[in-house]
Order: C-alpha cells, then structure tokens, then sequence
C-alpha cells in the first residue's frame, strides 16, 4: 500500500481559499528571477495567468505578495517572503512526522488486505537528506519498503538495543571530535553482535542568514546579545557534536541566546533561519545551501547504519545494501552540497569501521569526489 499525506494551505481575509503549490511556486520563481514574465515561464504558465494568479491571492489577502515596478521587473513583498520561508520552516518540521504516520498507516492497510509484500524494514535515523531520499530509491530499485523513523543518533540506537527496529542510523564526527565522542556510542554497541554500514559522510557547521549580516565567524561569535540561536534537540548526534565543540573552544553554552531551543530536523533549523526566526544554527551544510544560507564548514563526520550481524543474509537487508553500492545512490548523493561516498553499502567490523574513521585525522582530507566501491565486504 503506497499511501501519500500532504501539507494543505488555506488563506484569505474574508473568505478563504487553497493556497495551491501552484501560488508559492509563482513567488518563489518571482523571488528568483525578479520578473513576473520570466518567472511564469519557469512555472509553465502564460504571463497571463501568473498575473491573474498573483491578483488573486492579493485581493483575498487584502495585501501585495509582489510589486511591479516599471524597467525592474518585480519585487516579492515582506507578507510574500514571510509566506514562502513559513511554509518552509512547517513542512521542515511536520514532514518528518507525517512520513512516520504515514508509513505506521500503510503498513497497518497491508496487513488487512494481505497483499503478500515483505515486512517493512524497520530503521531508526538521525535526520538527513540522504536518509530522506533513501525510502524512495529503494522503492524504485528494490521495490523494498522502509519504515524510516527519524531520531537522535543516540536514541536511534536506543531503539536498536531495545529491539524495536532492525537498522540504527547515527554519525559521529571524524578524528578527535569522534575519539572523545566514542564511548558515548559503545556502550549502545556490542562487537558480538552488531556490524557497521558505511553510508554518507557529511560536512556540519554553523549557518546563518545570506550574506552573514550578523559578522558570524566563528563559535565565539555565537555569544554575540545581537545573535539569536536555533538549536538541535537533545540527544541528536549535531547537537552532541556542538557541545563538544564548545567545550573545546571554553564557550558557555548558557551565553548564546536561544541555545535552549530546539528543532528536530536539519531542514527546520535552517528554515527558522531562513525565516528570520532564529540569526544561526549549526548543521548540514545540504540543509544551508537548501535554503540558500550562508555555511561556515566546522566538521566532517561519518555516518553509518547498524544491525544485529545475524541479519546481515536476510533478504531486506540484502536489498539495503544493493541500493547502497548502486550508481544511482553515489549519483543522487554527490547532489548535495557537502555530503561525499566512500565505499557506501561496505559492512565492516564495528571495532574496525570506528577506529578507522574516527580515530584517523587523515580521514578529514578525504576527496569529495572519491568515488564508491562496488565490491562487498564481509564482517
């Protein structure tokens, strides 16, 4: 059962209507563009249309959304950016909530009609952009269901060790940042039992509006009155990474305004920025460049998925790992800004695959453009 829940915007002063994604499509092409003309055409409308469209919307709004001017085309409002950034930031942050609910339901309709498919896999992940494209991808070359809940990559593995998914996903970074952060995982981790997966590895760091208006250099510059914080929440491996890395620059995390704050996706921290609701955050810099932010990059960092080892031969987890060593996983990967492929669907060892990248500093300097192993590796 293939089942798809959307977001649904109604607006209007004295009546109200569906805002279609045709409307914020028309003012996200005029934000690009900065013409009407030009923008329609990006949207595959007639001019004519795109005008009626947009004097629509701003009568029931009873306010612009877009300015004409004469010789400079066309200008989004102030209620027009708002509109835009707010559906984003709703959508970053419900999206991963209804995906859940989503697949809780279609899995509950496949049981009653009985419609012979494989038991969903189960796995509990840190957000992502990858672990978000994942579900997809195996639908379409495995025609592998996923049942992908997001979580912190502490309690993700939590989850594991209880034994309530068959996949943990979690990152921790690269070199000294991952030495300290270690201990903290191994004890949710047993070499008996589990194997490791490479997947990603992924760059974080600290984001802030375009064109940095607030002088954001650096950790220190967290600190600022002027600056306002969006944070991860707690347990969630980015906001352990940036704990860490506070405590290593001797910075009080009490003294950066809205450190207490919390989101629980990359996509929603960078849409609070984006919307002007929060100065900085710190996370993907795919998220960053998603909302067109500026990225100050802080970290590397690797991130893996988990299993018992006993159900490496399992036909689901078989699947897994062919989407993983597919051209078409490294393909769609290397799209997002600073995320790279190393031998992804690779199982190695726990003890080996966390001292290996973890501990070598050497692993920081690694080319983006590495290119995967297709071969397997056994535990």
């Amino acid at each position: 059962m293939k089942l798809r829940v959307d977001l649904r915007w109604h607006g209007g002063c004295r009546q109200s209507e569906e805002m279609t994604e045709e409307v914020f499509r028309l003012l996200q092409a005029i934000d690009d563009t900065g013409s009407l003309r030009a923008a329609a055409e990006k949207c595959g409308l007639s001019y004519r249309h795109g005008w009626g469209l947009l004097q629509k919307w701003q009568r029931l709004l009873e306010y612009p959304l877009a300015r004409m001017e004469r010789g400079r085309g066309a200008v989004v409002t102030e209620l027009g950016r708002k509109l835009l950034a707010g559906r984003k930031r709703i959508a970053a942050r419900m999206e991963p909530d209804l995906q859940r609910l989503t697949m809780e339901l279609a899995e509950e309709l496949d049981a009653v009609i009985d419609s012979g498919k494989p038991h969903r896999l189960r796995i509990a992940a840190s957000h992502g952009l990858v672990i978000a494209m994942l579900g997809e991808l195996a639908d379409a070359l495995q025609d592998l269901p996923l049942d992908i809940q997001i979580h912190g990559s502490l309690d993700s593995l939590r989850l594991l060790k209880a034994g309530r998914c068959e996949v943990a996903g979690f990152h921790i970074p690269n070199g000294r940042l991952g030495t300290v952060l270690l201990p903290r995982f191994r004890r949710l981790l047993n070499p008996a039992q589990h194997a490791l997966i490479r997947v990603v590895q992924r760059r974080q760091g600290i984001m802030t509006a375009p064109g940095n208006p607030k002088g954001i250099d650096g950790l220190q510059d967290l600190q600022k009155r002027t600056v306002r914080f969006i944070n991860r929440q707690r347990n969630s491996g980015t906001r352990t990474t940036l704990d860490l890395l506070l405590d290593e620059a001797r910075l009080d995390p009490e003294q950066i305004i809205g450190y207490s704050a919390e989101e629980f996706t990359h996509l929603a921290v960078a849409a609070m920025v984006a919307s002007g609701g929060a100065d900085a955050a710190f996370g993907l810099e795919a998220a960053a460049a998603r909302f067109k932010l500026h990225f100050i990059p802080c970290n590397w960092e690797n991130y893996w998925f988990v299993l018992q080892r006993e159900a490496l031969d399992s036909q689901p987890l078989a699947g897994l790992l062919a989407v993983l060593r597919s051209k078409e996983f490294s393909e769609r990967v290397t799209r997002f800004p600073g995320y790279r492929v190393i031998q992804p669907g690779c199982v190695v060892s726990l003890d080996a695959g966390l001292s290996e990248l973890v501990g070598d500093p050497r692993a920081q300097s690694l080319p983006l453009s590495s290119s995967p192993s297709q071969s397997s590796s056994s535990v």
